[in-house]
Order: C-alpha cells, then sequence, then structure tokens
C-alpha cells in the first residue's frame, strides 16, 4: 500500500495546479473541509504504470479532508466532489510528492493521474462557522477562544471579549496545560467557539476536544481572524494582558 497520509506537507510553490475531470457528478454529500471522506482510487505514473490502489485491498481511504493528512493535491482535487461521484486528477510533482519522491514507488518530480470515487462523506463532530455566525453567538454570550500565540495577538488584535489561550507553541506542539485552562473558562457542558488565523489549527483542535475532550458543543470559526480582518470588523488591540486566560 502506497501511503498518502503525511506525504508532502504544504504545497511550495509552482505553477502547474490540479487537473480535474469530472466523470460522473454524485448526488451525496459534499466534500467540504473537516469532513472525513471515504476514497476508492487507483494511482499511474505518467508513463501509465500502476503504483498503487484501494480497489486492491478491497477498502477506502478514509482521511479528514483540509487537514493535510493527503498530499495537497487530493486536498484541492477532492474539494467540493459529492458523494457517488467519480473524477479523474492530474497532479503536478509540487502538489504530490515532489522532488523526494515516494520509496521506490514513485519517482522524483513525478506526475500523477488518480480516479478517484467519493465513497462517502461524514459531517465533523463540530460545528463551522462564518463571521456572521460568530457575531450572533457572541451576542448570545457564547465564550470565544483564541487559541493562537501571543505574537499573533499583538500583530492582528483579537475580537472583543475573546479569551487567549495558546494550543499550540511556534513548533506546532500541543500545550500540555491548555485542556486544564480551557476547562477554566468553559465547562464542557457549555457551547464555546475556537478561533485562529485561518481555522486550520481550530479545526483540528476542534475535532479533538469533542471526539476525546467531552465537550459537548463546539463552534470552529472557518476561515480564522484573516477572514474577520478582510471583512473589515472590529478588532481590540489595546489589551490589558495578553497571558493565558485572559480576556480581551
Amino acid at each position: 500500500m502506497l501511503a498518502l497520509v503525511g506525504a508532502a506537507g504544504a504545497a511550495p510553490a509552482g505553477t502547474a495546479q490540479v487537473g480535474i475531470t469530472e466523470i460522473a457528478p454524485g448526488e451525496g454529500r459534499e466534500a467540504v473541509r473537516n469532513t472525513t471522506v471515504q476514497v476508492h482510487y487507483t494511482g499511474w505514473l505518467s508513463d501509465g504504470t500502476k503504483f498503487d490502489s484501494s480497489h486492491d485491498r478491497g477498502q477506502p481511504l478514509a482521511f479528514v479532508l483540509g487537514a493535510g493528512q493527503v498530499i495537497p493535491g487530493w486536498e484541492m482535487g477532492l474539494m467540493g466532489m459529492r458523494e457517488g461521484g467519480k473524477r479523474e486528477l492530474v497532479i503536478p510533482p509540487h502538489l504530490g510528492y515532489g522532488p523526494a519522491g515516494a520509496g521506490d514507488v514513485i519517482p522524483p518530480n513525478a506526475t500523477l493521474r488518480f480516479e478517484v470515487e467519493l465513497v462517502a462523506v461524514e459531517p465533523p463532530p463540530f460545528s463551522d462557522i462564518d463571521n456572521a455566525e460568530l457575531s450572533e453567538l457572541i451576542e448570545q454570550g457564547v465564550k470565544v477562544v483564541d487559541i493562537r500565540r501571543p505574537e499573533e495577538w499583538r500583530q492582528t488584535g483579537v475580537v472583543e471579549g475573546s479569551y487567549l489561550l495558546t494550543a499550540f507553541d511556534a513548533n506546532g506542539r500541543f500545550v500540555p496545560s491548555f485542556p486544564a485552562e480551557l476547562e477554566r473558562i468553559a465547562a464542557k457542558d457549555e457551547p464555546v467557539v475556537l478561533i485562529c488565523r485561518t481555522g486550520s489549527r481550530t479545526g483540528v483542535l476542534a475535532r479533538a476536544l469533542a471526539e476525546q475532550g467531552g465537550y459537548q458543543d463546539v463552534y470552529n470559526v472557518e476561515d480564522g481572524i484573516v477572514r474577520w480582518l478582510g471583512e473589515r470588523r472590529p478588532v481590540r488591540k489595546d489589551c490589558e494582558a495578553y497571558r493565558a486566560g485572559a480576556q480581551c
């Protein structure tokens, strides 16, 4: 089995994009960011050599879309598909395995062709929200927790009323004290909103809190503070204390 998971990380710069050919449109749930998808696929090199197929194993590949668990070309090529749909994806090297390749299976700088079938889509165990929904929740008194780092809070400001609690350090490591500190802010049986820069960190964290942390009503601001600022919504930059657990 070729391990697609964790193969490439962030996509490096490049000009070519994913070539997408719609073979058959689906009619079920749509594959969007943070959904768990099950995909049957077959992959070929540009010379027609088949290098992997889930059909040979009789089991589809399951992963969270948008969480960086597969090569970037897959993330891009599967977005917007519906259950039952089939697509052909042609993925350039910079959106696949790049100059490193993948062991003895995929050579360096290989263009890849996949035929993918979206078998199932499962919604996340939390709610993705936009800025209008965030504003409504704030008006209702729901607590907002900004999980970024202090230098990020200072750079952009924060949504007024947010609690400041860093979840991941500059190296992407989870802060061990976060769960206990969060529970001091929001009990597990009350709703809580998470916000970061673009919604990537909070998407991962919201899933963990819902699936493993016992939180029953978690909201993720899907495009983070970047979209909030892009819509020229107000932020506070004059917080008295940028420290764990402080409210701005």
